[in-house]
């Protein structure tokens, strides 16, 4: 059974509350997003401002935004179009 984007991206909506601590986000995600690595995307401006606010020096991460931005991280098949654009297909 092949799982689509769609389904794994409001799964996630499910499961996430609307807010929350980003240092949550290994353990509320099951370890699929790790905080570290996108404390360094944030900090690359990869991803949009918008997916955060702050509550003194925490930063909480906005859902909905976020998982906007994170499906755009995600593929069907990994590799699969970096193959075909390697072989020239």
């Amino acid at each position: 059974m092949q799982v689509s984007i769609d389904s794994v991206v409001a799964e996630m909506q499910t499961a996430l509350p609307p807010i929350f601590a980003g240092k949550s986000l290994d353990i509320l995600t099951g370890d699929a997003i790790v905080w570290a690595s996108v404390q360094n995307a944030r900090s690359r401006g990869e991803i949009p401002s918008d997916c955060f606010i702050y509550s003194g020096r925490k930063v909480l991460i906005r859902r909905d935004p976020f998982l906007t931005w994170w499906r755009t991280t995600l593929r069907e098949r990994p590799g699969y179009d970096k193959q075909r654009a390697d072989h020239g297909a």
